[in-house]
């Protein structure tokens, strides 16, 4: 695999965003910083040590506290969570929603299922069939072996 290439420029400029250590720098830029050190220690090793001076330095300095004001104001400005009655409102708005696609769906089946109508041919009879529903049928449908 080859190293990404970094100039010295770039490298003292990430030392001064991201400090001194190279596993705190942008994961891109991370393998191509240590191959430029290790070619350049002699020139790049003061510009780290000069920038995790400066990180101790800064790791020492008390962290200042938010005033009241601050405070006020990002309580202020935080969203409001919505009423009940707007949730309610939602939720019951959804429910009839599904409930008419459901309804729709429902007709629309009944609509494609049922059969269509044959008309007779004019001139024909019609012809009634009656449908044996006896237990016999059933059972000789049940049990084709029997016949």
């Amino acid at each position: 695999m080859m190293t990404p290439e970094m100039s010295i420029g770039r490298f003292e400029a990430l030392a001064e965003s991201y400090g001194g250590e190279i596993a705190r720098w942008p994961e891109g830029e991370r393998e191509a910083a240590r191959a430029l050190l290790a070619a350049h220690a002699e020139r790049l090793s003061p510009v780290l040590a000069a920038a995790a001076q400066l990180d101790r330095l800064l790791d020492l300095a008390p962290a200042p506290a938010p005033d009241a004001a601050l405070l006020g104001r990002l309580i202020a400005a935080a969203p409001r969570p919505t009423g009940q009655a707007r949730r309610w409102i939602a939720g019951v708005g959804a429910a009839l929603g599904l409930s008419a696609a459901a309804l729709a769906g429902v007709a629309v089946g009944v609509a494609i299922g049922r059969p269509a109508e044959v008309a007779a041919p004019v001139g024909s009879e019609s012809v009634v069939t009656a449908v044996d529903t006896s237990a016999a049928l059933q059972d000789a449908i049940a049990e084709p072996s029997e016949l």
